[in-house]
């Protein structure tokens, strides 16, 4: 009997410890599940009360929504992206994803992501539009080792007020322990505040790591929607309007967004909502039971 009894507790506590655990895991996919269904509704009511415009009757500063055919502002003002080598790119999403073997951590995780671009237009037939976005990166290098942004797009790249998607988001190069990256790489790292070429672990010490580097660009020619903040151009003149004199970027206040696909086709997250709601019922009542007296 002792014996059985014995068995029992140490069974029951291994319950209790599952128990504990799981309820805090399902309250923090709640969290996150919470966190995209929202944001996902959020932009869903946007596209819905955004209506696609015309670059030609775009006449004043505000939200916009276009779709059309991108063109380099300047014949030659194009880059060769730097992990995949595209060439003739006005604009490159990428991801570095790190695996470290040590006993801590064994999984791939997003060390460091952002964009490179430089300006280019938005042709829809009737008009064009300039789009001018700042070059961002963020990762274990600069600080921000998570933001919930990331989880906002899977094929593409989040970051704080810009969001690009793209049909695939590929991996173009896997180095393994020991590896170096082609010498296009170990110059756009060695090049680019926060990112690095040695490991980014967060907070653990290591001297080698796996890497997967993803990339989608875009290219004069390619189809692309764009819904972000039409602002007057430095160099407009102060009293005429019109998309020759107004230029698509992010402000503090309206998220820059990019997508191949066009907006109509954007989710409204109510899937994400209810798995939140099921995951955060789930895991309050696990930790009700826990903590019952």
């Amino acid at each position: 009997m002792p014996l059985i009894a014995l068995g029992l507790g140490w069974l029951l506590d291994i319950l209790h410890e599952l128990a504990l655990w799981s309820g805090v895991l399902l309250l923090v996919a709640s969290g996150l599940s919470l966190y995209y269904g929202w944001n996902r509704r959020r932009a869903a009511t946007l596209v819905e009360e955004t209506p696609r415009t015309g670059v030609t009757d775009i006449r004043s500063p505000g939200i916009v929504r276009v779709r059309g055919t991108v063109v380099p502002e300047h014949e030659l003002d194009t880059f060769t992206s730097p992990i995949a080598a595209d060439e003739g790119c006005v604009l490159s999403a990428w991801e570095i994803e790190e695996k470290y073997d040590t006993a801590k951590n064994r999984t791939w995780e997003p060390a460091a992501w952002g964009i490179r671009t430089v300006p280019f237009y938005i042709d829809d037939g009737t008009d064009r539009i300039l789009v001018d976005v700042e070059n961002r990166t963020v990762g274990n290098e600069t600080g921000d080792v998570f933001t919930p942004e990331k989880i906002l797009v899977s094929d593409g790249v989040s970051l704080s007020g810009v969001q690009c998607s793209f049909d695939a988001f590929d991996i173009h190069v896997e180095t393994d322990y020991g590896e170096s990256p082609p010498e296009r790489i170990t110059a756009f790292l060695e090049a680019t505040d926060g990112a690095s070429v040695e490991p980014m672990a967060p907070d653990i010490v290591v001297d080698q790591s796996k890497r997967k580097y993803h990339e989608a660009t875009l290219q004069p020619g390619d189809e692309v929607s764009v819904m972000g903040h039409a602002e007057s151009r430095h160099d407009a003149p102060m009293s005429t309007t019109g998309p020759e004199n107004l230029v698509l970027s992010q402000s503090d206040t309206a998220t820059f967004r990019l997508s191949t696909a066009p907006f109509d086709e954007l989710t409204n997250g109510v899937g994400g909502l209810l798995f939140a709601l099921f995951t955060g019922i789930v895991g309050a009542a696990l930790l009700a039971a826990v903590f019952a007296p």
